[in-house]
């Protein structure tokens, strides 16, 4: 998994041999724990907010209004990282998000709420992007696919099993600590990453001859190029299908077993181990033909959830098989499109793949709840199970349409071009 020493990239320091697991096991313990710290504020924050004062409504905006500022951050965040070095950009951030997590999580009123909120989607959005975008900038082109994908895949079971840790931690704290006691301790040990990040990675020193509003441009138009459609596609229809089933799991357990929070936070763990048991079996799949089998499992995540919504089969089954698929699927999804990433935009290019699916996450909630109201619940999940279905397929049919799309030797063209001046 180490990068190879003999082909450098610009602006990496060269990277010892010997370095190589202990990298790869520190990217491991810094997403598991920013994972279990975000997994906790996630269960909690609502009812904090609420019980500060706030109405319904201003629940709502406050919540709006920080994911729009991350939305806004995500793109100019990542031409930072690619201009002035990864590592500077992931410990702003953790420090950044960390503070936002202690405010929100210590404040008494509810501006200092808000500035939490607003604080912990902009360090999130400085650091997405960036623990990879270290390791992966360092690989060289030796045995390059099995190595980004490798990568990947560590770091998206260390999110899974942060997911884990974080429902755990919550059932179990919850019994003696309140809920923003919970939260200002998740941001202690993202400040604790912040502090250490410098220590942990090596250098990336970034190209300062290019203009952040340069590096945005290039990348915008690179990711909209015919190139990028595929995958883009495809991360797309992997955002339909996981936040169907984010915002349909607890309405279909509801009315299958009733109001038993226990029980939610007992499916929610199962759920996360499924998740992580997924993205784990990538291992076996095919590391070159990402784009072949990332289409089609993906294709095949909407199926448990309609059977499930139906009553065809039991409704636990359903959701973890179709975790299971998303955590599959959403490694292949990952490595395809950092196979394609250049290493001088690479932490930009994400960030714009990312405003991408946000875009479609924040279409596919807004459209659930409309298709609930007018149809019930099975129905919007069978629409919105068909329409990942839809660009899922869509993805396949144009990697054999536009071939470039799975030309992993491109990026590596570009790397070298770019090494030569």
């Amino acid at each position: 998994m180490s990068p190879s020493t003999s082909d450098p990239t610009p602006g990496v320091a060269p990277v010892p041999e010997r370095s190589r697991f202990p990298l790869l096991a520190r990217l491991s313990v810094f997403t598991l724990v920013s994972t279990t710290a975000d997994f906790a504020y996630g269960a909690v924050f609502v009812t904090v907010i609420l019980a500060r004062g706030a109405d319904p409504w201003a629940v709502g905006l406050v919540l709006a209004g920080g994911h729009l500022i991350g939305l806004v951050m995500e793109a100019p965040s990542g031409a930072l990282g690619d201009r002035y070095g990864h590592r500077r950009l992931l410990t702003l951030g953790l420090l950044v998000w960390g503070s936002g997590l202690v405010a929100l999580g210590l404040a008494d009123g509810l501006v200092f709420t808000v500035v939490g909120v607003c604080l912990g989607n902009i360090g999130m959005s400085l650091k997405s992007g960036t623990l990879e975008a270290i390791l992966i900038n360092r690989t060289g082109s030796h045995e390059r696919n099995a190595r980004i994908t490798r990568i990947v895949r560590v770091g998206s079971v260390s999110t899974r099993l942060g997911s884990v840790l974080g429902a755990a931690s919550v059932m179990v704290g919850g019994t003696w600590l309140s809920a923003g006691t919970m939260i200002a301790v998740g941001g202690a040990l993202v400040l604790l990453l912040g502090v250490l990040a410098p220590v942990c990675f090596p250098p990336t020193l970034g190209r300062r001859d290019r203009r952040i509003g340069a590096i945005v441009l290039e990348s915008v138009v690179l990711v909209a190029s015919r190139r990028f459609l595929p995958p883009i596609v495809l991360a797309l229809s992997l955002m339909v299908a996981t936040m169907l089933l984010v915002v349909s799991w607890q309405p279909m357990l509801l009315a299958e077993y009733g109001d038993d929070v226990r029980l939610n936070g007992l499916v929610l763990l199962v759920m996360s181990l499924s998740l992580a048991a997924g993205a784990a079996a990538a291992r076996w799949v095919h590391q070159d033909r990402p784009h072949v089998w990332g289409p089609l499992l993906s294709m095949g995540i909407g199926l448990p959830l309609v059977l499930a919504a139906h009553g065809v089969v039991p409704l636990v089954a359903g959701l973890v098989a179709a975790e299971f698929l998303i955590g599959l699927a959403g490694v292949l999804s990952g490595a395809w499109c950092q196979l394609m990433f250049t290493d001088a935009n690479r932490n930009t290019m994400f960030s714009a793949v990312t405003v991408v699916t946000l875009l479609g996450s924040a279409l596919t909630t807004s459209s659930f709840g409309g298709l609930w109201e007018l149809w019930g619940i099975a129905t919007a999940v069978s629409v919105l199970a068909g329409f990942a279905l839809v660009l899922a397929a869509a993805a396949l049919v144009l990697t054999r349409l536009l071939p470039e799309s799975a030309d992993f030797t491109w990026a590596v063209r570009r790397n070298e071009d770019a090494a030569r001046g």
